[in-house]
């Protein structure tokens, strides 16, 4: 069989083989989406890169978020699998079912790769069983005091703060966090920075004021709404704010003429409720790159302390809040 050449893809595509080739060398000049287009060619012709493949990493995923509806980490790691050729790294994705992780049990398929990426949060005994056995591991997404691993993760204590304090400038004292907070970190940090916000303006941080939208073991349940709603409700997700307001809607309550509401994450469900949802843009494109590079410094620098990548987030505001309505 004759082996595949650069010139065969790019004739293929449609390209010159000059603009094959700095795609490989990940030039600065080519945009992202004729580089995606080439290394997505390659693939499916079977074009064997000398630089192709250096690291073989195993993504971790939990059947916690294994969703039909999960719109962040399908797309996390869609962005980790655009970094593979200019890494030189080929990711695997290994779901992990909740047993396995309660028993500690590794899928002997992992050890086939060199490094561990744990894509979502995982329990605390789970990935020190893992950092234990001597395997590089990125978190991404979540991280753990005392756990020598390296991650990456978005600032959602900060923007949920910000958030809220939108909230309260926009007149709303009353203002319920919809989320289980021990669901995962990301989660509690945004409900640590709801009550910030709420503190600092001497507002009350009232438990009746919280609502679980999931279990402890992390599956999505139907919520019961407050008998006295608030005038604004901040959401730990897009989807949680999505299923809301049609919950408000069908109750006959308008957003965000009666009741405000944002959300985090600013996926698919932010752009196509009615309203628009106002909520938290995190930069998944760039926690992919930062995770990637992390791993690949774990890779040439073992013995290298662990490291903790912040990713600041950024509000997009949209048609789902209003002034607070001033009752007579």
């Amino acid at each position: 069989m004759k082996k595949v050449s650069m010139q065969d893809i790019a004739r293929e595509l449609g390209f010159s083989k000059m603009t094959v080739s700095k795609c490989f060398h990940d030039s600065e000049d080519i945009p992202e989406e004729t580089k995606q287009a080439v290394f997505k060619k390659a693939d499916e012709m079977g074009y064997e890169y000398r630089k192709r493949v250096k690291y073989r990493i195993a993504v971790l995923f939990s059947e916690v978020y294994f969703e039909p509806n999960e719109k962040f980490y399908n797309e996390l790691y869609k962005r980790l699998t655009e970094q593979e050729w200019r890494s030189s790294m080929k990711f695997s994705m290994i779901y992990v079912n909740r047993e396995d992780e309660r028993n500690l049990y590794l899928n002997p398929m992992v050890l086939e790769n060199d490094a561990i990426m744990l894509l979502g949060q995982f329990s605390k005994k789970f990935v020190a069983s893992i950092v234990e056995r001597r395997i590089p591991v990125v978190c991404l997404d979540f991280y753990y005091r005392g756990i020598e691993a390296d991650s990456v993760i978005s600032n959602s204590y900060q923007t949920s703060y910000e958030l809220t304090s939108h909230l309260i400038e926009q007149g709303h004292k009353k203002i319920c966090f919809l989320g289980n907070k021990n669901y995962t970190n990301s989660v509690n940090d945004r409900y640590m920075g709801y009550c910030k916000a709420l503190l600092e303006e001497n507002l009350e941080v009232d438990p009746k004021n919280r609502i679980d939208d999931r279990s402890e073991r992390g599956i999505l349940q139907e919520f019961a709404l407050p008998e006295e709603l608030p005038t604004a409700f901040v959401c730990n997700n897009d989807h949680a704010a999505y299923l809301l307001i049609r919950q408000l809607k069908q109750m006959g309550i308008k957003v965000p003429e009666d009741i405000s509401v944002v959300g985090f994450d600013d996926v698919l469900y932010a752009e196509i409720s009615e309203p628009p949802i106002t909520s938290v843009h995190v930069k998944r494109k760039f926690m992919a790159e930062q995770a990637v590079s992390l791993m690949k410094r774990r890779m040439e620098t073992p013995d290298a302390g662990a490291r903790v990548v912040t990713i600041d987030c950024s509000i997009v505001y949209r048609k789902s809040v209003a002034a607070a309505v001033q009752k007579q």
